[in-house]
């Protein structure tokens, strides 16, 4: 006999055949309800009963014998309902799964355009100023106070038209900013409302390390600068648009696929198998960001194919965690072919 829960008297005899297909069950996927409405040939429940209860789908789903098997036991009388949603692509006890979601690219556009000639790098709803630190004199430099951040170039004239807010910014934060010399930090967002009085726009500060003139900004730099800003653009709700003032000391030529490629690959997230509150979109109000780049660019084409292939680049990267994030019972031997054979199919091989 199995107790029922309401009311504890109560005791319903199962027929072995329904116990033994009941206990062949999985405890992981659930059905949501039966219903047994039918006196069974037992004397222990009374025909106008009814018991309802859980039991694991696959006790029902295990093999279509057990599915017969519980038909021909209910009687024919009594209803069965058993509801299993599947949020994403899996198996099933009749057949294995075949394929592999992935997780689809990021919709921010990025673009990079002279600052010289690229229209006002203020015009968005995030403006993100990087800045290289002085480089550092003497031994005992980090006993000395921290001196105020010296801007310069478009950093400098957008400072000068907001009142110095940019330079107060930095001092604000000084001590955990430390004037940009450690590549990748930033500072809070500081709003700002325009005489016009339209809506605040947002000003943060970018460390890009502590400059050096003699050689060019290295990879590790980059890719810092860019997981920072999708960061950012992230952290910061309700931005459609993004400007980002880059110094003259970030060539376009040396910088956009790196920076690209941390772009894009900060703003993965694997929802592939989570549903409601847990699902989480990276940067998802956020439609442009825009670098302005001091040292100009040497055509729209260069600009295109080096984002692009950073992008790409990204997108290889996204897919190995997906691939690595794939549970057994969606990744298995069929499934990484099916997505081999799709890899090769937009790669243009066979």
């Amino acid at each position: 006999y199995i107790p029922i829960n309401q009311p504890p008297t109560m005791k319903l005899s199962l027929p072995p055949a329904l116990l033994s297909i009941l206990l062949r069950g999985s405890a992981t996927t659930y059905a949501s309800a039966f219903t047994l409405s039918k006196a069974y040939s037992s004397s222990t429940f009374h025909p106008s009963s009814t018991v309802a209860t859980r039991a694991p789908l696959s006790a029902f789903s295990s093999s279509h014998n057990a599915i017969n098997n519980l038909q021909r036991l209910r009687g024919g009388d009594s209803t069965l309902n058993m509801v299993a949603e599947r949020p994403f692509n899996t198996w099933t006890f009749d057949k294995h799964c075949e394929s592999m979601d992935w997780t689809p690219a990021p919709e921010a556009s990025l673009t990079a355009v002279s600052a010289a000639d690229g229209g006002a790098v203020e015009d968005a709803d995030l403006v993100i100023v990087g800045v290289f630190a002085p480089a550092k004199d003497d031994k005992d430099e980090e006993e000395k106070e921290m001196d105020p951040i010296v801007l310069t170039g478009k950093a400098k004239e957008l400072d000068e038209a907001l009142g110095g807010a940019l330079t107060e910014l930095a001092a604000e934060n000084s001590k955990a900013f430390q004037n940009g010399g450690s590549a990748g930090s930033v500072t809070p967002a500081m709003r700002i409302v325009g005489s016009n009085n339209k809506k605040a726009k947002r000003y943060i500060l970018l460390g890009l390390g502590v400059e050096d003139k003699d050689t060019n900004v290295e990879s590790a730099t980059i890719m810092k600068a860019g997981s920072a800003v999708a960061s950012a653009c992230h952290d910061q709700k309700k931005v459609g648009s993004c400007n980002v003032l880059l110094p003259s000391q970030m060539e376009a030529d040396n910088i956009l696929k790196a920076f690209s490629t941390a772009f894009h690959s900060s703003l993965y997230a694997d929802n592939r198998y989570r549903t409601g509150k847990k699902v989480e979109l990276k940067a998802e109000d956020v439609k442009t960001i825009q670098l302005f780049l001091e040292s100009g660019v040497s055509s729209d084409e260069d600009v295109t194919s080096a984002i692009a292939t950073g992008a790409q680049l990204a997108k290889g990267v996204s897919l190995a965690k997906d691939i690595v994030n794939a549970p057994h019972n969606v990744l298995n031997s069929e499934s990484l072919a099916d997505t081999a054979k799709r890899v090769a199919a937009e790669s243009g091989g066979s």
